[in-house]
């Protein structure tokens, strides 16, 4: 058996030596001045993230959940549906029911891990108000233009949650630039972290305003006065300067990223028993995560045992489908088989930016190597 503690992890976030001196003497600054909230180092985070996104605004707040909640309220979807992939995380089905929407299940394109076009257009009623498309593990779907013309054609609110997806781009068009409103998560697993937080993004000044007042208890930013039900969930001084300095290495990190995908993309080229998604040229993703489908004969539960016990090296599958979660199995209507058939069977290596290219061949061996053994 494997020592756990050298078990290479699924996720870590990357603090060379360098970014963590540079983030502990800012942060001794930020306590010696006394001012945690609503300063500086918030407003240099948004104007970092505005310029990365190519965005007229960038509004922080404390977690992507929230994010994705304020874009909801202020699309005002209370008593309508809104069409949200079936193949995303919970908080995507869980944030329209918060602002009292009727979350619609849309099936998963099993070539582009987004939403399947087809199923959208099946699902839409003159009662649909918005449309959730997540960049599930870091990809933007390659037909990204039929979902924008969709949502344009039939006068949808677009959220774009890019919570997978910091850096990643295609044609020249960066993650968070594409919705009415696009949303992060700075969670620990990410691919850039301030512990937790998160950033809403968009061209439209009135939802930049009515995101920065749910944010501060709902205060009218000239007033003070309580126009709005708010909350406090603005981003506090700490992470913010946590965030912008990761921001400032994204780049670096991303790069890093492809580096390691290429590595798994070359090691595994014509291998039996699993697939990878065929990205296009033009095609840069983030690579939060890196998955490859099983095929049918590949028991994933024995896999992913096997290569902790015997190799060391965690993997899980990308997410559980969320109408397989019991709090919202009443949303399955019975026909999201591609987002259930893909899930099942995906399984995600280890990706981020610390891994040494030793590990990335240990990891691409075991796999292949432990796929052959159950093929015999």
């Amino acid at each position: 058996m494997t020592d756990k503690k050298s078990n290479i992890p699924l996720s870590k976030p990357h603090f060379p030596a360098a970014l963590r001196k540079a983030i502990a003497a800012d942060i001794e600054d930020i306590l010696a001045s006394g001012r945690l909230m609503s300063g500086p180092w918030a407003k240099k985070f948004e104007e970092q993230f505005a310029a990365l996104t190519g965005r007229a605004h960038a509004v922080s707040v404390h977690s992507c959940t929230t994010a994705l909640q304020i874009a909801l309220s202020f699309a005002d979807v209370k008593g309508k549906d809104v069409l949200v992939p079936a193949g995303s995380f919970i908080t995507d089905i869980s944030v329209v029911e918060f602002a009292g929407g009727r979350p619609v299940l849309v099936d998963m394109n099993p070539e582009t891990l987004a939403l399947d076009i087809e199923d959208l257009r099946r699902k839409i009623t003159p009662e649909t108000a918005a449309v959730i498309w997540v960049h599930l593990t870091g990809i933007i779907a390659q037909d990204f233009q039929a979902i924008l013309d969709f949502t344009q054609k039939h006068g949808l609110f677009l959220i774009e949650d890019a919570a997978h997806a910091h850096g990643a781009e295609i044609d020249g068009r960066r993650a968070g630039s594409f919705g009415d409103a696009s949303t992060f998560s700075f969670y620990p697993t990410k691919v850039l972290t301030s512990g937790t937080g998160g950033m809403l993004t968009t061209d439209n000044p009135d939802l930049a305003r009515y995101a920065r007042e749910i944010r501060m208890f709902g205060k009218d930013e000239e007033t003070g006065e309580i126009v709005h039900y708010g909350n406090d969930w603005f981003l506090d001084e700490i992470r913010a300067c946590v965030a912008s300095h990761q921001t400032s290495d994204l780049e670096g990190q991303v790069v890093r990223r492809r580096e390691i995908a290429a590595a798994y993309h070359m090691a595994f080229a014509n291998q039996p028993g699993f697939r990878m998604l065929d990205v296009a040229a033009g095609n840069l993703p983030a690579w939060y995560q890196y998955a490859v489908f099983l095929n049918p004969a590949v028991d994933r539960k024995a896999l992913i045992q096997m290569l902790k016990s015997k190799h060391g090296v965690d993997t899980k599958g990308i997410y559980k489908p969320t109408h397989h979660e019991q709090i919202f199995r009443k949303f399955d209507d019975g026909r999201l088989t591609a987002t259930e058939d893909v899930l099942h069977r995906s399984l995600c290596l280890p990706m981020h930016a610390g891994l040494r290219d030793d590990e990335v061949k240990k990891i691409a061996d075991a796999l292949v190597t432990e796929v052959r053994a159950q093929l015999g």
